[in-house]
C-alpha cells in the first residue's frame, strides 16, 4: 500500500528557507539522522553511505548519521567516527558528492556515554554517574549487549569530552560539512547530564537543573569554536525514554535552563526528538509545543510526519522545518516525489536492516 503525497497541501514544504541568516536552503525538508551501520572496521563511512546522502541531496538540509567524537566510546556495531584526519578524508568524499548535487549537510556529533560498551572499547563506558541503564540487554545488529555500570566521569573526563566535541567539529569542518549537530537526545551523554536519574553529581556539572544543563551548553559552545554558533544545531528529546532514561520531577527544568542559555547564542536550530504525537503532563503538552514555547530560534520537527501533516505543522507555526527519516529511507527522491505529487513507497523495517546499502 502506497503513502499518498498531496502536492497542494504539502506545497509549503518546498519553499526556500534561510537558516539563521547563515545558509539559504532549497526547501524546508531535512533528512533525519538515521544510523544504518554503514561504517567499516576503521569507523569510516562506506560507499553505501556516500550513495545514501548524495541521492537525497535535494532536501534543504541533510543531517548525517551519528558520528563518534572520539575513540573508545563505541556501543554499536559498524558506526562511523569523526575524530581523525583519516575520518575527515573519508567523510570529505560524502560531503563533496552532496555539494556536487546541490545539497547542504551537517554532521551529527555523538558521545554515547553509558551506552558505549566494553564489548567494543575494552573497558566500562563513561557517564556522569555510575548508574546503569535500566531494562533488558539491547541488541545491535544481532549482538545482545547487557547493560553495564559506567564509570563516573571525573572533572578531567568532562573536560576531555568537551575537547572531543571541539576537535570533532574541527574535523567535520575539514571534511567539508556545512555545520554540525550535537546529539543531545536518545539517552546519550548530553541527555545523561540533563536527567537527574543518570546525573547524581554534586559538583559544577550536577545537582540543580542549571548545573545539569551546563554540559549541553558547553558542548554546543565547544563546537562553535570551529563553526560559529550559526552553524551548530542541537537535538533534544525531552519526552524520550531512549536508553531507558527515567524521567524525574524537575528534569524539564534542566531542559528549559539549557534552551534558555542557548537562546542567548545564535545557534542554527533545535531539532526535536522523535516522540511527537503524545501529550506529557510534565511538559505541559506535546514535546514540540514545549520546545517551541521555550526556544526562540529555528525548530526542526521529526517523528511520524507525512508531507501533508508536515506542511500543516509548519503552517501552524509548530516547526520551521520537518525532518523525515523512514520516508526518506523508503524514497530516495522524496523531494521530487512531493513536488510532482507521486505516491510514496511505505517504510519497511528491512530497509533499515540493509546494512551498507544506499
Amino acid at each position: 500500500m502506497s503513502v499518498p503525497a498531496v502536492p497542494d497541501a504539502a506545497a509549503g514544504l518546498l519553499t526556500p528557507f534561510t537558516l539563521n541568516f547563515s545558509l539559504t536552503l532549497a526547501n524546508r525538508i531535512a533528512l533525519a539522522p538515521c544510523t544504518r551501520n554503514r561504517a567499516d572496521p576503521g569507523e569510516l563511512p562506506t560507499a553505501g553511505a556516500l550513495s545514501h546522502y548524495a541521492s537525497r541531496a535535494a532536501a534543504g538540509l541533510l543531517v548525517s548519521e551519528a558520528a563518534l567524537i572520539g575513540p573508545h566510546l563505541k556501543g554499536y556495531l559498524d558506526t562511523p567516527g569523526i575524530y581523525s584526519a583519516v575520518h575527515a578524508a573519508r567523510w570529505a568524499c560524502v560531503t563533496t558528492a552532496v555539494h556536487q548535487a546541490g545539497g547542504v549537510i551537517f554532521c551529527q556529533l555523538w558521545h554515547p556515554g553509558r551506552l558505549g560498551h566494553s564489548h567494543f572499547i575494552g573497558a566500562p563506558p563513561l557517564a556522569p554517574s555510575a548508574v546503569a541503564t535500566r531494562g533488558e540487554a539491547r541488541r545491535t545488529c544481532g549482538i545482545a549487549l547487557a547493560h553495564e555500570v559506567p564509570r563516573a566521569m571525573s572533572a578531567a573526563d568532562v573536560d576531555t569530552a568537551l575537547a572531543q566535541y571541539a576537535s570533532a567539529a574541527r574535523y567535520a569542518r575539514d571534511a567539508g560539512f556545512d555545520g554540525v549537530e550535537v546529539h543531545g537526545g536518545n539517552g546519550y551523554l548530553p541527555e545523561q547530564f540533563l536527567r537527574a536519574s543518570s546525573n547524581r553529581r554534586d559538583d559544577a556539572w550536577g545537582g540543580t537543573p542549571e548545573r545539569r544543563a551546563r554540559f549541553v551548553v558547553a558542548a554546543v559552545d565547544a563546537c562553535a569554536a570551529a563553526f560559529g554558533h550559526a552553524r551548530v544545531g542541537l537535538r533534544l528529546s525531552p519526552a524520550g525514554d531512549f536508553g531507558n532514561s527515567e524521567r524525574e520531577p524537575g528534569d524539564e527544568e534542566a531542559y528549559i535552563a539549557a534552551i534558555e542559555a542557548l537562546n542567548t547564542r545564535p545557534i542554527a536550530y533545535l531539532h526535536s526528538g522523535i516522540v511527537a504525537d503524545r501529550d506529557f503532563d510534565f511538559l505541559g503538552g506535546r514535546p514540540s509545543a514545549f520546545l517551541r514555547r521555550h526556544h526562540r530560534g529555528t525548530l526542526i520537527g521529526n517523528g511520524g510526519y507525512d508531507p501533508a501533516s508536515a506542511a500543516a505543522a509548519i503552517h501552524a507555526g509548530q516547526f520551521d522545518m520537518i525532518a523525515f527519516g523512514k520516508l526518506f529511507l523508503a524514497n530516495r527522491q522524496l523531494v521530487d516525489a512531493i513536488r510532482q505529487g507521486h505516491a510514496l513507497a511505505p517504510y519497511r523495517r528491512e530497509l533499515l536492516e540493509q546494512y551498507r546499502g544506499g
